[in-house]
Parts: C-alpha cells; structure tokens; sequence
C-alpha cells in the first residue's frame, strides 16, 4: 500500500528530482502537489462508500453530518434488510438528506450510498492500479507550480527556463487528464437512485412509527 512518503519518492522519480543534495522541490512542494492529484483524481474517480445512520422516528430528514470529505450521495435505503432494497427520492441542505415521497424514518438504520475524496497519508484509499497516476498528476502540479515561480524570478533564471517548465508541465497535465477520462468510465455512474424496487415497500408516516 502506498503512504504518501513512498508517493513523494515516486514523484521524485518521475520528475528526476531523487538527489537530496540538490533538490529542485522541498517536501512541502512536492506534498502539496500530491494533494492537488488526489482530490482532482477524486472528482472522476471517488471512493464508493455505505454508511449506515439512524433516522429519526416521524421525521423525513437524516444527518448525514458524520459523512465527511463528501463529493455526493448517491443512494438511500430505507428500511434496511429487504429484497429487492427500498431505495427513496432525496434532496440535500447542507448536512441533512430529507426523503421527497413522503417517507417518514422509525428510528431504525438506513444505508447512505454516497461518493468520497480519497486519501492518502499513513495509509491510502487509492487503489493500486492508479497509483501512477496520481505520481503523474503530482508531477504535473509540481512542474506548473515551478513555472509559476520562474514567471516570479524571470530576471534572474531567464525566459527560456520558464517555457521549458510551462511545456512540461502542459505535457504532464494533458497525459495526466487523459487517463482521469479513461477511468471515469469504470468509474461510479454520478445518476441518483429513486426506486430500483419493482414493488415498491410503502412509504412509513408517523403513524406507523412507534412514537
């Protein structure tokens, strides 16, 4: 499993940076760069997770405020432990998911299907078969950051050094984007659920609750 201090190590390679005499980019640089490669990796290819929550007994809405570094929710389904699952419309505000049919929560568990930033530190939710990529996004953040900073020094490390950074970069990012697109197709469809059972279980009211 990568962490990121062998993702750091991978980037250096890969941007031919591995001489700790001379260092082109500091840690800081070189994280910062992996942490833009994430999250952009995350908007085409976000880590798929169930969480279950409690919903409130004669209430429509759930908070769903524990389901952090959240890019979408995808799914709820209510009650739980049925076939085929009851899966219901939703809307969102801030941290609470409301049902839009008429669904009322018993104070029983509902699964949230939703879509999450990954994460890579100690440990990491990328998987394997991507972790070039995210070497390769890093690389490119860290190549444009550079131009940027040659743009600044212009007066003193020439105009040539800043087009050679600028056309680096713009190569790294153009590879970097077309294998984003490649996997967004395997990736989690971005369509809501509203009703993927046949037969429908009918919705709760706050009759039927226990309260």
């Amino acid at each position: 499993m990568t962490t990121l201090i062998s993702m750091r190590a991978l980037v250096r390679r890969d941007l031919k940076d591995d001489d700790s005499s001379e260092y082109r980019w500091t840690d800081n640089e070189i994280d910062r760069a992996i942490e833009k490669a994430v999250l952009e990796y995350s908007e085409y290819c976000p880590l798929q997770v169930r969480s279950t929550l409690l919903t409130v007994a004669s209430s429509v809405d759930v908070d769903i405020s524990t389901l952090t570094d959240r890019i979408d929710i995808m799914s709820v389904e209510h009650p739980t432990g049925y076939y085929p699952s009851a899966y219901h419309p939703f809307k969102l505000w801030a941290d609470v998911l409301t049902f839009t049919d008429g669904h009322y929560g018993d104070a029983g568990n509902c699964y949230v299907y939703w879509l999450k930033k990954h994460t890579l530190s100690t440990s990491s939710t990328i998987p394997a078969a991507h972790e070039g990529i995210i070497a390769l996004g890093a690389s490119a953040f860290a190549v444009s950051a550079q131009a940027q900073y040659t743009v600044e020094q212009g007066t003193v490390l020439g105009p040539k050094v800043n087009k050679d950074y600028n056309c680096w970069a713009k190569e790294k990012f153009a590879q970097f984007y077309e294998k984003l697109e490649t996997i967004k197709s395997y990736s989690t469809k971005r369509l809501k659920v509203t009703q993927m059972s046949p037969e429908p279980i009918e919705p709760l009211t706050p009759e039927d609750s226990d309260v």
